[in-house]
């Protein structure tokens, strides 16, 4: 070998300080999408493909993302050779992407490229794709085996590996799939979201993706059910990762959902994963609402077929038929609605008769948590078989926490003995007060009427007061609205405010607060305008014509202009920031979150574009201008005469989920008289004009501001 002379190695080595270094080759990750399905915000898979890229290329790794301009897997696959990890985001089963690619995807796996799954892409065919999906990422979901319920596990540990390097616990309602099909032994596979779920996730009777005996005799037994996890393939080059949860696209905005999937990207690239994980910001509305699929309206449910009625529908057809090989949405969205309509009384037997059969207070306490959750806005459900005795077993032996889950559950299942005894922790004013809390809200699922003279006695504990004033929506008595009223000139104004929000829920109730209107006791200005719009709809012209707000004038550029003009550069430099907040604490918190506080009726304003004044002033001067169906006003009437005005948050066959001002309201839809969907925002018109000018200003000036401010002195 030839030595380079000193003389000569002297003089080239400096010109390496001066030479351009080459470019650090970037990982590459490739993200695959699958064509549409289901509806709108569900399954979206080419929306949540580019907020994934995005995020990756904001984080500045030295990432290369690409998603692929068209759904299905490319028609050039030269784009995935040099790929170090490929995402795939689609349609699962028979109608997976990969299926007719696998022996090409299969060399790629081979090569040592990463792949990611996500949600349905998760589930592979029997046969070849299931013993790929097995080599490739360790694990798949199985419907003959695995279940995909709606719940919300809690993760609340993580193991020591780089996807879980900066995740905080958290929780989050999604299609979270579980009882997966892994590798023996679990050989090379690292759980990474993992929880027991609640027996609410099988109260559908046994059939594909429903249950089966073996995943209800896990759950029962408490065993811990992986929904994510990442797996080293045995050639030690290899890896991959199964995420089932992403059905609900809204997922994207929880930090702890979207850093679990980054961080598993990068690491299937064979990238270093930060120590605080993949950072990343939360998606705005605009962005979680961009590059979404168009779907077509749902078409309604096609009529059960003759095999089907009266049993389980799923039965009625081969497994073959009902996984993909006959695609025929419409039969699709009947299993969907029939499985939805099942008696539930049979899986809840089942369940009771696990409580029966273990002796372990914390699969106890799962197991009753879940039956409540499963149950919630319900009331006199008829008690499955054997429950009387394993009520007694449990009261006899069980710990106190289980104990009271057994009084809660047997007020959902009418028993006189557990509401007398509800009512009596209630009214203990020595009890703990978490406990009155919960037996309070059970009681009042119930809608029993012995709550309320009790209601009553709780207006004088401090602790207790709002809570008692917004009890009376749900339990009605001639005489609230003189209880409220009469002591409302000494209540805080978080307790005024509470008197007027429950006197809007009901016609008698909001009578008597127009009647104090008109005699001054309580100031119209204290209505704020979301309660105006309730009123308006329970008292029409009598209210609407003497105490709503202005109308606004059909020219919104005059009056866009008008207060720009009053929102000037010199006015805004003078106006007082802190100010504004109060303000917006007062007008506009119960239904925005803006710097971490406010309520999630509406859209929240933290990462919206509010330093444009005109963007600020079109959407408060005309909110229902362009609003998302998430945030459309939806007013619901009970059979009893409640109220109540709000934005959807879940919903199933037995219940409504509302988003009210100040709460959450469980509607049970046995109980709705009247649902209708308004075509104007939640948010009223008319809110600058209610406001002083100066006020108007303050306002702006806080919108505007970068960081969180202090409230005034």
């Amino acid at each position: 070998m030839s030595v380079m002379p000193p003389l000569l190695r002297s003089f080239l080595l400096p010109l390496f300080f001066f030479l351009p270094l080459a470019p650090v080759q970037a990982a590459k990750v490739v993200f695959i999408s699958g064509k549409p399905s289901h509806g709108p915000m569900q399954h979206e898979h080419r929306a949540g493909n580019f907020i994934l890229a995005k995020a990756l290329r904001d984080a500045d790794l030295g990432i290369e993302a690409v998603v692929l301009p068209k759904d299905g897997y490319p028609e050039d696959p030269s784009v995935l050779q040099d790929a170090d990890s490929i995402v795939v985001f689609c349609t699962g089963y028979d109608g997976h992407l990969l299926n007719p690619n696998l022996e090409a995807f299969d060399a790629l796996m081979k090569k040592g490229t990463g792949v990611v799954m996500i949600h349905w892409a998760t589930e592979a065919s029997m046969g070849m794709p299931a013993k790929k999906f097995l080599e490739w990422m360790g694990g798949y979901c199985d419907p003959s085996w695995s279940v995909n319920p709606h719940w919300t596990p809690h993760f609340k540990s993580f193991p020591d590996h780089p996807i879980a390097k900066g995740v905080q616990p958290f929780r989050l309602n999604d299609e979270w799939y579980y009882h997966m099909r892994f590798v023996p032994g679990l050989k090379g596979v690292t759980p990474i979201l993992s929880d027991l779920p609640g027996p609410e996730t099988l109260v559908r009777e046994d059939g594909p993706r429903s249950g089966n005996p073996d995943v209800r005799r896990a759950v029962a037994n408490g065993e811990s059910q992986h929904v994510a996890w990442a797996y080293e393939r045995p050639d030690g080059e290899g890896r991959g990762f199964g995420f089932t949860g992403a059905h609900n696209h809204i997922s994207w905005r929880d930090d702890n959902f979207r850093k679990v999937v980054l961080n598993a990207i990068l690491w299937t690239a064979h990238v270093e994963v930060p120590e605080g994980g993949v950072p990343s910001k939360r998606p705005t509305d605009g962005e979680i609402h961009a590059n979404l699929d168009k779907k077509p309206k749902k078409k309604p449910s096609a009529v059960v077929p003759s095999a089907a009625k009266g049993s389980n529908l799923v039965g009625a057809f081969s497994n073959e038929e009902w996984a993909g090989k006959v695609r025929i949405p419409q039969l699709d969205e009947a299993r969907r609605t029939y499985e939805r309509k099942m008696d539930a009384t049979a899986s809840l037997a089942k369940l009771v008769g696990s409580l029966a059969r273990t002796k372990r207070p914390e699969v106890q306490t799962a197991v009753l948590s879940g039956l409540l959750l499963g149950l919630e806005g319900r009331r006199d459900v008829p008690s499955p078989k054997g429950w009387e005795q394993v009520r007694d077993d449990l009261n006899a032996v069980a710990t106190p926490e289980v104990k009271q889950l057994v009084l809660q559950l047997g007020q959902v299942f009418g028993d006189e003995g557990a509401t007398r005894a509800a009512l009596a922790v209630v009214q203990d004013r020595k009890a703990n007060p978490a406990e009155r809390r919960e037996f309070l809200a059970a009681l009042l699922t119930q809608q029993r009427k012995e709550l309320l003279p009790v209601l009553k006695s709780m207006l004088a504990e401090d602790a207790f007061r709002v809570e008692a004033i917004r009890a009376f929506s749900r339990v009605e008595g001639p005489d609230v609205p003189d209880w409220l009223l009469s002591a409302y000139p000494d209540y805080s104004p978080a307790e005024q405010l509470a008197v007027i929000e429950t006197l809007a829920t009901r016609k008698p109730y909001a009578e008597a607060l127009l009647k104090a209107l008109e005699q001054g006791q309580v100031k119209r200005s204290a209505v704020p305008a979301y309660v105006a719009r309730s009123l308006g709809s329970l008292l029409g012209d009598r209210f609407t014509v003497k105490y709503d707000v202005k109308p606004l004038t059909d020219d919104k550029k005059e009056l866009i202009a008008k207060y720009k003009k009053l929102a000037n550069p010199q006015a805004l430099k003078n106006a007082d920031a802190s100010s504004g907040r109060a303000i917006f604490q007062r007008t506009c918190m119960a239904c925005h979150i803006m710097f971490g506080e406010g309520g999630i009726i509406g859209p929240e304003l933290t990462g919206s574009n509010r330093a444009d004044l005109d963007y600020l002033l079109l959407n408060i001067l005309d909110p229902s201008g362009d609003i998302p169906d998430a945030y459309k006003m939806v007013m619901i009437t009970t059979k009893d005469g409640q109220m109540l005005a709000g934005t959807i948050t879940e919903e199933d066959d037995q219940k409504v989920v509302l988003s009210t001002v100040g709460q959450k309201s469980v509607v049970a839809k046995g109980d709705i008289q009247s649902r209708q969907v308004s075509e104007v925002s939640m948010m009223p018109e008319g809110l600058l004009q209610i406001l002083q000018p100066s006020e108007v200003v303050d306002l702006i000036k806080y919108f505007q501001s970068s960081e969180q401010v202090k409230l005034p002195n």
